[in-house]
């Protein structure tokens, strides 16, 4: 078993953070991507373990 010591995750349940599933760009409001103008942002502030 190989132990990945990577850095944390910045998860924080109150900032809501988008991103584009066509270029990776990060915004945080819901809408259509300001780099790419593709409209599958989809909300990445979710719980997740």
């Amino acid at each position: 078993m190989v132990i990945y010591n990577g850095t944390v995750d910045p998860y924080h349940p109150q900032e809501t953070r988008y991103e584009c599933r066509t270029c990776g760009a990060r915004a945080e409001s819901d809408g259509v991507c300001d780099t790419c103008g593709g409209e599958s942002l989809v909300n990445i502030a979710v719980p997740r373990e």
